[in-house]
Order: structure tokens, then C-alpha cells, then sequence
């Protein structure tokens, strides 16, 4: 019976410890204003949210890190490779989303990019300072396109 107890009052704790939004203003519409980056296509674009916005400023972090010539550590390394990674899957997938996803060149670059800087997480992290500063100057690029390619769907 004590233990019921305690679950029932743990479960009663998370219940009211839930984040809770805010009242915006607007029945069940986003909250543009609190978003990074890109708001105009949040606001175009009701019910949908696009993932690459909120990850193109770690990686752009994660970059300058590698930049700089004691930031390339390989934890450093090992981050942004993992980062990479991720920012391609939710950039393509935003692409597919606004109807821009057959971009040849997008997709040469990502698979370059990616192919360049190793697999998953689970591969080991030999990827060396130098390459990972040139993956770097092609992230940027590949940031470029997906940025110019939504600007476009926008408009």
C-alpha cells in the first residue's frame, strides 16, 4: 500500500511540475516571436515547424570552436560531426516539406559534406583538424543553399 502511495504522489509531482505555455494571444497558434531565425517562414507557414532553423546556430558555434586552433579537440570534433549530421537530415526534410526537396545540388553537397566527415556517433572520431575546418567552410555552404532554397519557397 506504501508503495502505491508513493507513486501516485510521484506521478501527482510530474503532473504539476509540466512546463506549461504561456497564453499567447492565439488559440493554439505559435509563437513566432519566441522562435530563432527565420520567423517570416514560421508565420507563412502555419502548423508547420522547421527543425534546421533552430540547429544552424550550434553548428555555426560548434564551427567556430573547430576554427580556432585549441577548439579543435576531438570532443569539439566528435560534436560537430554529430551536429553535421543532424542539421543535414532536418534541413532535408524541411526542403521536403516546403516542395523544394529534388535540389541537386543541396543533396551533392550534403552527401559530400557527410561522406567527408565520417558516419554516426558510433564511428571512431578520425577526422583530423584540417579536414574538419574544410567540412566546416562546406557546412557553411550547404547552410547557404538551404537558407536561399526556403527564402524562394517562401515567396
Amino acid at each position: 500500500m506504501c508503495r502505491s502511495v508513493r507513486w501516485l504522489t510521484l506521478l501527482m509531482i510530474l503532473a504539476a511540475c509540466r512546463e506549461t505555455r504561456p497564453d499567447s494571444g492565439g488559440a493554439g497558434a505559435p509563437d513566432v516571436a519566441t522562435r530563432a531565425g527565420g520567423a517570416e517562414l514560421e508565420d507563412s507557414q502555419p502548423g508547420i515547424e522547421f527543425e534546421a532553423r533552430r540547429l544552424i546556430p550550434g553548428v555555426r558555434a560548434q564551427i567556430s570552436e573547430i576554427e580556432s586552433p585549441e577548439g579543435a579537440t576531438e570532443g569539439n570534433i566528435t560534436a560537430f560531426r554529430n551536429g553535421v549530421s543532424r542539421l543535414a537530415n532536418a534541413m532535408e526534410a524541411d526542403l521536403n516539406r516546403v516542395g523544394a526537396g529534388d535540389i541537386g545540388s543541396f543533396s551533392g553537397l550534403s552527401d559530400s559534406v557527410l561522406r567527408e566527415i565520417g558516419g554516426g556517433a558510433s564511428d571512431p572520431p578520425d577526422l583530423s583538424p584540417e579536414k574538419a575546418r574544410q567540412a566546416a567552410s562546406q557546412v557553411e555552404r550547404l547552410i547557404g543553399i538551404y537558407e536561399e532554397q526556403m527564402r524562394k519557397a517562401v515567396h
